[in-house]
C-alpha cells in the first residue's frame, strides 16, 4: 500500500473517532440542557443531590433512615412519568385502573428494590438516599442515572418498608397468610396452612384414601393452580379456573400434567417440559399421595428467586400452589 493511501486511511480513522466523540459529548450536553430547562420551568427552586438527581417534592417519613450500605432491600410504591407527564409505569392499582392499563396478572402494591445487589441503576439508590420509612418523594432521575437507553424519569416514590434480609419480610407475609386462612374453614379459595419448614407451608385439603409408597421411576399426574399471596392466579392446568381468573389461553392444552417421581423431592420433574419444577412445588408434591389435594405456600428462595418469571411473578415473590394428584387422564 502506498504511503499516501495509508495516510489518508489514518486521517479518516482519526476524523471518524473525533466525530464520534464529539457526537457523544453533544448528546450528553443536550440531555443536560433538556433537564436543566425542564427544572427551570417546572421546579426552579429544586436542587441537585450528590447522586445527580433532583428532589422536586418531599414529605419526610418517621421510620428508619434508609441506609444504602446496611439495608439494601426497599419495598416501594412507585409511579414513573416522562417529562411530558405521561405515566410510563405504576404499581398503584387505582391509578392503573384509571388509566386503563390494569391487568388481572399485574403486580400492584409495593415493589421490591434489591439495591444492594448492584442490579439496579444508580438513580434508584440515589432517590432513596436520605429517605425514612413512610416518606414520599417526587424526584427527577436524569437518563444517565438510569439503565442504558432509558429516558429522563420523574418518579413518585413512597418507602413502605426496608430490610437487610429479604426472607424476613417474606416470612412475615407467609405467617399472615397462614393465620388469615387457617381460621377460615369455609373458604373455597384457601384453607388452613401449617408450617413444617422455614419459609415453607403445607396443608392437606383432602387426604388420600390409601398411603402408597411410590417407586422413584413412577409417573404421576397432577392438576395445579399457582397464585401469588395477593390472590393473583398466574398459571393453572384447569380450563375453568383459567377462564374464571381471566388467564385462559386457547393455544394451551388444559389437562393434568405428568410428573416424574424421583428418589427425593428435588428429583421430581415435569415430564411435559423435561424440566425441574421450583423447589416449593417439588416439596409440596413430596408430601402427597395419589388422590390427595393440598395447598402449599413458600418464600421466593423456593420459587423463582431474584429473577421472577414473566410479568406476573416479580423478583422475590412468595407463591402458593393448590395441587391435586389425579389418575392418568
Amino acid at each position: 500500500m502506498k504511503k499516501s493511501t495509508r495516510y489518508i486511511l489514518l486521517l479518516g480513522a482519526i476524523l471518524t473517532a473525533a466525530c464520534a466523540k464529539e457526537a457523544s459529548e453533544d448528546t450528553t450536553a443536550a440531555a443536560e440542557r433538556r433537564v436543566n430547562a425542564w427544572i427551570s420551568v417546572n421546579y426552579p427552586s429544586a436542587e441537585k443531590t450528590d447522586g445527580d438527581i433532583w428532589i422536586l417534592e418531599e414529605t419526610p417519613g418517621t421510620g428508619d433512615l434508609w441506609d444504602l450500605e446496611g439495608k439494601g432491600i426497599a419495598y416501594v410504591s412507585v409511579t414513573s412519568r416522562d417529562l411530558s407527564g405521561n405515566v410510563t409505569s405504576t404499581n398503584d392499582e387505582a391509578l392503573a385502573r384509571q388509566l386503563g392499563s390494569w391487568t388481572r396478572t399485574g403486580n400492584y402494591g409495593p415493589s421490591i428494590w434489591y439495591v444492594g445487589s448492584g442490579a439496579l441503576p444508580d438513580g434508584y439508590g440515589a432517590v432513596l438516599d436520605g429517605m425514612r420509612t413512610g416518606g414520599f418523594r417526587k424526584a427527577l432521575l436524569p437518563s444517565w442515572t438510569l439503565s442504558s437507553g432509558a429516558d429522563h424519569t420523574v418518579m413518585d416514590i413512597r418507602l413502605d418498608y426496608q430490610s437487610d434480609n429479604i426472607l424476613d419480610y417474606q416470612v412475615e407475609r407467609l405467617k399472615e397468610f397462614s393465620a388469615r386462612y387457617m381460621g377460615n374453614v369455609d373458604s373455597t379459595f384457601y384453607n388452613a396452612v401449617d408450617g413444617s419448614r422455614f419459609g415453607f407451608y403445607y396443608h392437606c385439603l383432602r387426604p388420600a384414601e390409601f398411603i402408597v409408597e411410590m417407586p422413584s421411576d413412577t409417573t404421576v399426574y397432577v392438576n395445579y393452580t399457582g397464585r401469588r399471596l395477593d390472590g393473583v392466579v398466574f398459571d393453572t392446568t384447569v380450563a375453568d379456573t383459567a377462564k374464571f381468573y381471566g388467564i385462559y389461553d386457547k393455544s394451551k392444552t388444559y389437562a393434568p400434567i405428568p410428573v416424574y417421581w424421583g428418589a427425593s423431592y428435588d428429583d421430581i420433574k415435569i415430564t411435559t417440559t423435561k424440566s425441574d419444577a421450583v423447589d416449593g412445588f417439588q416439596m409440596a408434591l413430596w408430601h402427597m399421595n395419589p388422590g390427595e389435594k393440598a395447598i402449599s405456600a413458600f418464600c421466593s428462595v423456593l420459587g423463582y428467586g431474584s429473577s421472577g418469571s414473566g410479568s406476573s411473578i416479580p423478583a422475590y415473590t412468595p407463591l402458593s400452589f393448590t395441587i391435586e394428584m389425579v389418575e392418568e387422564p
